[in-house]
């Protein structure tokens, strides 16, 4: 009496045990995490394993978890949520006492990196939102992992809108080893007595005069430096977009021998991207935010953005912009949305506000608050710019107030988009159209769950909100007519890597090496795994790779080397590996002259300077796979045949007695060099601090409680050499 028994669902599950590792893509609400519960049910009745459910983002993987909680006739502490909100050294119990895992793919990739994660004994690996499994993404890097760890993995992906080419979705199943697409859809037979009907709604709005003669402005700028990009011989559209701008912008650095045109290129283009910015701010969401990039661009120091505010015209624009500002002038857009919002809730109505910026976000729950109509604003955990973004709990607390009608207008960015179980929500409004198809499909879901739903799009007449609806509608209709045929005109390509095929055998000689944990993003880790290491992902305070006691790695993009000379990072982060370690070493990957606006002879200088003045050698290499040779070759040198073990902190060079004592005291949990100065100071040796107990420890004016205690817990606890 928990589920309702519905065919489709079971024709679903029947299809993935007689046809294999399956993607299913089916619209929001027709139950696809229920699907995967009925088959997660027939694996623990076969096999004693570990199931994982991978969901992009937290609140989702909470969701999941209790939705299987619901249905699944387990014990509830056997289904366990895993997120970066549970430090590491507790992940590794739950991984030994649950029957199924719901995390997000950052800290399954973390616990593979890490040792942590039992992927041998995994029966199953589901991937919801599988649209996200593109290079670079964990969803691939965890897939390739579980075909190493399995000969026959199981593998199901979850989707309601996979891509819009047929390039996209086979990309998809190739890195997710699918071998069968399953689809359905509201208007199928078996469907429809379970679908709630839709109402779509496009709200055209005027766009006034006073913005019109501001875009003008802004247009006209536009075509001058389209002109000029032609004076350069360039090929471009009369009106580029910011995907044909951010190409030539690539193809220009990619260039070998740039001259002065090619550097005025690179500049001019920037220039395009930025108004391009800009206009669509003007034109898609408010006067506010196109006045705040304004600002920014004033605060930049590149010669893009300096020349773009220096012409006439983007000075007129950026008066008439404040003009209208303090007129108190808003965007058409919010005067129709409030209309709307009051006329919903005559009806007692639940609505989710979807807006693309977190500003515009707040801007809206700001304009609806002086409305008096109560509203929350849910945006994802990440900082950005000044604004701190929601913890886990506070996204669980609002979406929970939600529900319980302690509110009724929610106010989403693209977090909410995603999976989200939300039901009884009425209306969803746009406001504004989006280009994506898949979250465009996204945003319609969030309604007509548990009754008819109600969708109204705002829309500004001749902007690029028209433009942006027409690219969507035709990514979508090109979807659904590939999926159509997917099946029957390709047959899926399942992906053979050889590296992948022979499962890892013991090696006593595995190298170690310790990774800064912020070098995950750039890919090379996974590449480093490949090469059956050892990786253990730390934050770093000194290098990016240490591979033994005394080699230390720095390694640096092209780009990020030349940034790092005009900061002036290079030469303190120089310096800091100098003195840590007996072996420096600093690997460049890619170009470094010619990439950017800075004289090639400050790049001979400055390399001049890491090998005269900091002894520190330098390798250039081309690629990720080329580094990742180099560093393997080096980890292996030091550690197999040097029989060199590697450290966390290398020795410093030269040390005096003082700084031995502060060198060993910064090595306490939480203790920077203030930190040790005052400890010593306090207690005046080595002997006495590590003695000390709680009490005594708070009385040094920077150590709290908290700290206090985790000092005197790893002063206290075994050794554990594993």
């Amino acid at each position: 009496d928990v589920i309702e028994k519905r065919e489709y669902q079971e024709n679903l599950v029947e299809s993935f045990f007689s046809k294999g590792n399956s993607m299913i893509v089916a619209p929001t609400a027709l139950g696809k995490t229920i699907i995967a519960a009925q088959i997660i049910a027939k694996l623990l009745e076969k096999e004693d394993k570990k199931i994982l459910f991978l969901a992009p983002t937290k609140p989702l993987a909470v969701q999941h978890a209790e939705t299987l909680k619901q249905v699944m006739n387990l014990p509830e502490e056997e289904i366990v949520v895993m997120t970066g909100a549970i430090a590491p050294n507790k992940r590794k119990p739950l991984w030994d006492k649950a029957k199924i895992i719901t995390a997000t793919p950052q800290t399954i990739e973390s616990d593979i990196i890490n040792r942590t994660a039992d992927l041998e004994n995994t029966g199953l690996i589901i991937f919801d939102e599988a649209h996200h499994a593109v290079r670079g993404y964990a969803y691939v890097f965890i897939a390739e992992r579980y075909k190493q760890k399995n000969l026959e993995p199981k593998i199901l992906g979850l989707t309601a809108s996979p891509g819009s080419t047929q390039e996209k979705i086979q990309e998809i199943c190739d890195n997710l080893f699918i071998n069968n697409i399953e689809i359905k859809n509201e208007e199928d037979i078996d469907v429809k007595p379970y679908v709630h009907k839709k109402e779509v709604t496009w709200e055209k709005i005027k766009f006034p005069k006073e913005f019109q003669d501001i875009k003008d402005n802004i247009e006209s700028f536009m075509i001058e430096k389209v002109n000029e990009l032609r004076s350069f011989g360039i090929k471009i559209s009369p009106k580029p977009t910011k995907g044909e701008l951010l190409r030539l912008q690539s193809s220009f650095f990619k260039q070998q021998d740039k001259d002065f045109n090619t550097f005025q290129a690179i500049s001019v283009t920037a220039m395009l991207i930025k108004t391009g910015h800009l206009l669509e701010l003007l034109e898609t969401q408010d006067v506010k935010p196109a006045l705040d990039y304004f600002k920014k661009l004033r605060r930049e120091k590149t010669k893009a953005a300096k020349n773009m505010l220096s012409n006439i015209k983007m000075q007129k624009v950026m008066v008439d912009l404040d003009l209208l500002y303090e007129s108190g002038a808003s965007h058409p857009k919010l005067y129709k949305l409030i209309e709307i919002i009051k006329k919903e809730q005559e009806k007692n109505d639940k609505i989710i506000i979807f807006a693309h910026y977190r500003d515009m976000a707040e801007t809206i729950r700001k304009t609806l608050e002086k409305n008096n109509i109560k509203a929350k604003k849910f945006i994802g955990q990440s900082t950005k710019g000044l604004e701190k973004g929601l913890t886990q709990k506070k996204q669980i607390e609002i979406l929970n107030a939600f529900k319980n009608n302690e509110f009724k207008v929610l106010v989403c960015t693209s977090v909410g988009e995603e999976g989200l179980d939300i039901p009884a929500v009425d209306l969803i409004l746009f406001y504004e159209p989006v280009s994506s198809e898949i979250r465009n499909i996204q945003r319609r879901g969030r309604t007509g769950r548990k009754k008819e739903g109600k969708i109204i799009v705002l829309m500004t007449e001749g902007t690029r909100d028209e433009a942006y609806y027409w690219i969507s509608k035709r990514k979508e209709r090109n979807m659904k007519t590939i999926l159509k045929d997917f099946n029957k005109v390709e047959k899926i390509k399942q992906q053979t890597l050889n590296s992948f095929v022979e499962k890892e055998e013991p090696n006593e000689d595995k190298v170690v090496i310790f990774v800064d944990q912020r070098e995950r993003a750039s890919g090379i880790i996974r590449e480093l795994i490949k090469k059956d290491l050892i990786i253990k992902a730390k934050q770093l305070q000194v290098a990016d790779f240490l591979l033994s006691d005394r080699l230390a790695v720095e390694r640096k993009s092209g780009n990020d080397f030349v940034q790092s000379i005009i900061d002036g990072r290079l030469f303190s982060q120089a310096k800091e590996l100098a003195q840590n370690f007996e072996k420096p070493l600093m690997i460049i990957e890619g170009e470094i002259y010619g990439i950017r606006k800075i004289h090639d002879n400050a790049i001979r200088g400055a390399l001049s300077s890491l090998i005269l003045d900091y002894n520190i050698p330098i390798f250039q290499t081309k690629s990720i796979e080329e580094s990742t040779e180099l560093i393997h070759m080096l980890a292996k040198r030091e550690q197999l045949d040097s029989k060199r073990e590697v450290a966390l902190r290398g020795t410093k060079i030269l040390m005096n007695p003082e700084e031995q004592k502060q060198f060993i005291v910064e090595s306490l949990p939480g203790i920077g060099p203030s930190s040790a100065k005052q400890l010593l100071k306090h207690f005046n040796n080595l002997e006495t601090i590590f003695t000390a107990n709680e009490r005594e420890l708070r009385e040094v004016e920077t150590i709290g409680e908290k700290r206090a205690k985790e000092i005197r817990k790893i002063i206290r606890e075994d050794y554990q050499n594993d």
